[in-house]
């Protein structure tokens, strides 16, 4: 799959003048630790809005605990960590959900609900967590699977289609 992603109103410097500079995602000297052993250690990154961005690394280097601190699966030691200008650690409770709606993320195991049309997949978090309505959350998920190229499966479930195609319906999910 392409590194490319598919320009939102969030992200489309176009719609979103605001989205065409400046920083995303910043993390300031932050360490994590897993008993005796740092795994982060006093760590300064950053993306800038509208860049790609890949970490590599041997096993155990870091990558997924990055991820995982900004998904707020795990709390640093030590540190800031910043989403869009907002602070997402050290943040009282109420903020660190807030700033975490605007995370996405796409687990390798695409965790779709086997139980669940491709449709019911998009929607259920924007109904349940966000409160959305389910007509606005379905029409955001209808254009979502349009900009994935996968319009004509609102009604299967995952277990009707591709690796590629499931896939695609986590990108979606996550945008």
């Amino acid at each position: 799959m392409s590194t490319d992603t598919v320009p939102t109103p969030e992200t489309n410097p176009e719609k979103n003048p605001a989205r065409s500079s400046g920083e995303l995602i910043r993390l300031e000297q932050v360490t994590k630790r897993f008993g005796d052993h740092t795994v982060l250690d006093h760590l300064d990154f950053s993306v800038d809005a509208g860049k790609h961005v890949t970490l590599i690394g041997p096993s155990g280097s870091g990558k997924t605990t990055i991820l995982r601190l900004l998904m707020t699966l795990l709390k640093p030691d030590e540190g800031t960590i910043t989403v869009d200008g907002e602070r997402l650690f050290p943040a009282p409770e109420k903020q660190v959900r807030e700033v975490r709606k605007k995370i996405g993320m796409v687990f390798q195991q695409f965790n779709l609900f086997p139980n669940m049309t491709v449709l019911r997949n998009i929607t259920e978090a924007p109904v349940t967590v966000l409160g959305l309505s389910k007509d606005a959350a379905e029409e955001r998920a209808r254009e979502l699977l349009e900009l994935v190229g996968l319009t004509g499966h609102v009604d299967k479930h995952p277990a009707q289609l591709s690796g590629g195609q499931q896939q695609r319906v986590a990108i979606a999910r996550a945008l």
